[in-house]
């Protein structure tokens, strides 16, 4: 097969926004890498973008339908991998999340959100009805990784979970009132879940409502990043010239608070001009909803999209000081290779779906609404 060959048929637009969007995250890596002393971050993190696009031309080039088929094998698979975690998974920080494969480490509560999507959106067209024993089925493969996931502990990817679960239910035609009913049902037993929380948990909760009452505690994360963000100013201290950032206040600068960096470093301008971009490539996702041709496809869209927009909302809110520090990394720009590629995956077998459009027969009948 000619390389040409290979490329004809991507959605160019898409994968443009990809790369702009990953040009940010080069950029950031780089200056968290200087300020940290460890240039192997940055290294491994050019790695991880070249892996990014090798897996998602081969992954164009394979039948949507084909990779769905293997759904369940994926996620057995991958629920093998998290619960031998628990039984001989690194520890960093207290939390064991990570298998050491020798030449890489890997995170397989990442490749889960992935996991979950196709799985979901293989089952759910097969579900006409509420009571249906599917849904029983899909409740249990939700569970079984959120119960092996909080034992590591790992509460914001848990909670990533569930998040392409209730999107792609609404999108399968549940009626709005199951949703209140269950938003109504977690309000009530908030005081419960509450003692159930660790007290580093709680901390970080309480640290959004006034961080300043642990300054060197729970607070601390949340303080540094927003005098970051807030000392970029307009334009920005400029590259590498972040003072928070590279004179190591700022903790996690590689990962989870890599928009503190930028906002430093680059001034509301260049956030401004990066969140655009990340709007405008959620929304070239969210079109693909209204051309798929099965039902199947549809959901794995909207799946898609309901898991990046949620953690590119919940990174930035949280490193503004909206949003408690959870474990959630900015998509295709935090330092990670699990995530990395767990992410482009995604975006492969959008571009799988993208070249089926113009030759795919519609199959879809009416939608079923749930009763």
């Amino acid at each position: 097969m000619r390389f040409p060959e290979v490329l004809r048929g991507l959605d160019w637009v898409l994968l443009v926004l990809l790369a702009l969007i990953q040009i940010f995250g080069i950029l950031a890596v780089y200056s968290a890498s200087v300020s940290e002393g460890v240039p192997t971050f940055f290294k491994k993190h050019l790695l991880y973008i070249a892996l990014s696009w090798i897996i998602i031309v081969l992954l164009a080039r394979e039948k949507f339908r084909n990779i769905l088929d293997l759904s369940l094998y994926i996620y057995l698979f991958n629920l093998f991998l998290l619960v031998l975690v628990l039984v001989m998974g690194k520890e960093v920080y207290g939390a064991k999340r990570w298998l050491n494969l020798g030449f890489i480490n890997i995170q397989p509560s990442e490749f889960m959100k992935l996991s979950l999507i196709l799985l979901t959106a293989y089952i759910l067209p097969y579900i006409n009805r509420i009571r249906d024993r599917k849904v029983l089925l899909l409740m249990f493969a939700y569970a079984i990784p959120a119960v092996v996931t909080l034992k590591q502990p790992d509460l914001g990817t848990t909670a990533t979970y569930f998040v392409p679960l209730v999107v792609m239910l609404y999108f399968r035609g549940v009626k709005l009132r199951y949703f209140v009913f269950a938003g109504l049902a977690f309000l009530a037993t908030t005081p419960i879940l509450w003692n159930f929380l660790k007290d580093y948990q709680k901390k970080r909760i309480l640290a959004v409502i006034d961080p300043y009452s642990d300054y060197l505690g729970s607070g601390y994360q949340l303080i540094q990043s927003v005098i970051a963000i807030g000392s970029g100013g307009l334009t920005g201290k400029g590259f590498l010239k972040g003072t928070q950032s590279q004179l190591m206040f700022l903790p996690e600068v590689h990962t989870d608070f890599i928009f503190s960096l930028m906002g430093e470093e680059l001034g509301f301008v260049g956030t401004f001009v990066f969140v655009l971009i990340v709007f405008l490539f959620l929304l070239r996702i969210l079109s693909y909803a209204g051309k798929t041709l099965t039902r199947s496809e549809t959901l794995f869209v909207v799946g898609v999209f309901s898991i990046l927009f949620f953690q590119y909302a919940v990174n930035i809110l949280m490193t503004l000081g909206l949003f408690p520090v959870v474990g959630i990394p900015l998509p295709f720009v935090s330092f990670g290779g699990s995530s990395m590629l767990t992410f482009s995956i995604m975006v492969g077998i959008l571009m799988s779906i993208y070249r089926e459009l113009n030759t795919a027969v519609p199959v879809m009948g009416g939608e079923v609404n749930y009763e």
